[in-house]
């Protein structure tokens, strides 16, 4: 690799992982860490090459803005445009751009991936009830009974108009989507600020921003929580996004047997033979949500996929085996430090 590309490393995965950036080949321009919680998980701004107040200051710019955009989509704050249409569902409500727009990308991406990623599959992650250390799976009869309240087709989307409406009963879930798009709108604010160098990482969703090479650890599926075990390394030049999702971080263990948090909407089951996805795009806003709509699918579903839409894709199967798309294996380079 020329030695003039500065070469980082940086260690993602699918939870609140800080990130660990270092120059692969020399020291390389000033960097400045910034480091904030949002959604859940743990976002990171690092800036290359710029003034440290330039940096400071893009960067406030940057997390306020993501802070606008948790304050219109989390579920988890009932004062939230998100929780106030999971209230009532039936009415119409006036939304925001950041809400609008992350509606449009979800419902995009549930035609891309027939239906896999599906915004509306709260009802059944509610019956899964993860956060909750469930004894008992839901019965088949409640599962096809909330099925009825899941379909992406079914939002009643006015854009013209900023407002949106679901059938009664229906509730939204915008996390697959979310940090992906707030990372790509972080990207694209330090762009505006004048930063042309800059990592936007948000447990595990990442948009690099300058045209240099950059080694990708991704964690591994199959480590405990909280470590930091690699599986491999990705090499890819930016700019780009790139996009991990897996089942290993949020799960339950019902009857002896684990049950990962993604959800098949079609089935109201948790997905299974994917341990993790990991999705490179050249163009970032295009990336929120495909790799979430991975999983679902499963395995042998998953590759054909991929590889008929024409995705860049890294799959990681229950036994640990690898998946490379043929578009991946144009523009990236997977290292196995196993």
């Amino acid at each position: 690799m020329d030695a003039k590309r500065k070469a980082l490393t940086v260690f993602i995965g699918f939870t609140a992982l800080a990130f660990l950036i270092f120059n692969a080949n020399q020291a390389g321009p000033v960097s400045y860490k910034y480091t904030q919680p949002a959604m859940g998980t743990i976002f990171n701004v690092t800036v290359y090459g710029a003034p440290e107040n330039d940096a400071r200051d893009a960067s406030r710019k940057a997390f306020s803005l993501l802070h606008s955009i948790e304050a219109e989509l989390s579920r988890f704050r009932d004062d939230s445009e998100l929780s106030a249409v999971n209230k009532l569902p039936a009415s119409s409500h006036k939304i925001s751009g950041h809400f609008l727009d992350c509606v449009k990308q979800s419902v995009a991406v549930g035609d891309l991936t027939d239906g896999y990623f599906d915004i509306t599959f709260l009802p059944l992650y509610k019956a899964w009830d993860w956060r909750n250390d469930p004894k008992n799976e839901p019965s088949a009869a409640t599962l096809e009974v909330l099925l009825k309240s899941v379909g992406y087709k079914k939002i009643n989307l006015d854009e013209k108009g900023s407002t949106i409406s679901l059938m009664p009963g229906m509730m939204l879930d915008l996390g697959g989507v979310a940090k992906g798009y707030s990372v790509v709108k972080m990207a694209e604010s330090l762009k505006a600020s004048g930063i042309n160098d800059a990592i936007v990482n948000g447990g595990g969703d990442l948009v690099i921003t300058s045209k240099r090479a950059y080694v990708i650890g991704l964690r591994s599926p199959f480590a405990a929580k909280g470590e930091e075990a690699v599986f491999g390394k990705i090499i890819v030049e930016g700019p780009a996004a790139v996009f991990t999702s897996g089942d290993y971080e949020q799960f339950a263990e019902i009857n002896g047997k684990k049950y990962g948090h993604i959800i098949d909407p079609h089935t109201g089951y948790p997905a299974s033979g994917l341990k993790s996805a990991t999705v490179i795009d050249e163009k970032p806003g295009r990336a929120p949500g495909i790799s979430a709509g991975i999983i679902a699918m499963g395995e042998k579903r998953a590759k054909e996929f991929v590889e008929n839409k024409n995705i860049a894709a890294f799959l990681i199967n229950e036994s640990g085996e690898v998946y490379m798309s043929k578009k991946f294996s144009s523009i990236a380079r997977f290292i196995n430090d196993r």
